[in-house]
């Protein structure tokens, strides 16, 4: 008596990561293969396989946001509270410029004005926090006024 075994279905991966550019889901498209190999040799639930696919594609189109959000924004580019200089000018407290990087003057509607004599580093605190709103989805209201120290200002 021979024993019969049924044949696995054949996955077409060509179509299903057609389908998956048809939907709009060219990164998790991309990287179909490869997270299918590391579902295959962990042994994962089709659920799991599934949100690791779609959380692939959201960290992506997340990134892609970010990077264009401060493209167009015309900050500084690789200025950030965390690597802020505080040694370069004492006086500015620290917990300060922390509360100013949370957003909260933002979504509470409130107007920020940071002045200043000129060289002090009223900009580069203003800069960072932009930074950290793109980050939290806001977008740059308007441009700075005429006169200000900002050459680079549309």
């Amino acid at each position: 008596m021979s024993t019969r075994t049924t044949p696995q279905p054949k996955v077409d991966l060509d179509a299903t990561r057609a389908r998956l550019e048809r939907v709009g889901l060219g990164r998790a498209a991309d990287q179909l293969d490869a997270l299918i190999a590391d579902a295959v040799k962990a042994d994962v639930s089709p659920h799991a396989f599934l949100d690791r696919l779609l959380d692939e594609e959201l960290g992506f189109r997340e990134d892609r946001r970010m990077r264009t959000s401060l493209r167009l924004s015309g900050l500084p580019t690789g200025q950030t509270i965390g690597n802020f200089d505080f040694s370069f000018q004492p006086s500015i407290e620290r917990s300060r410029i922390e509360t100013l990087a949370t957003c909260q003057w933002i979504r509470e509607n409130r107007t920020l004005l940071i002045q200043g004599p000129p060289g002090v580093g009223r900009r580069s605190p203003g800069d960072r926090s932009g930074r950290e709103g793109c980050g939290e989805r806001f977008r740059r209201g308007l441009p700075p006024a005429r006169g200000t120290d900002r050459d680079d200002a549309p």
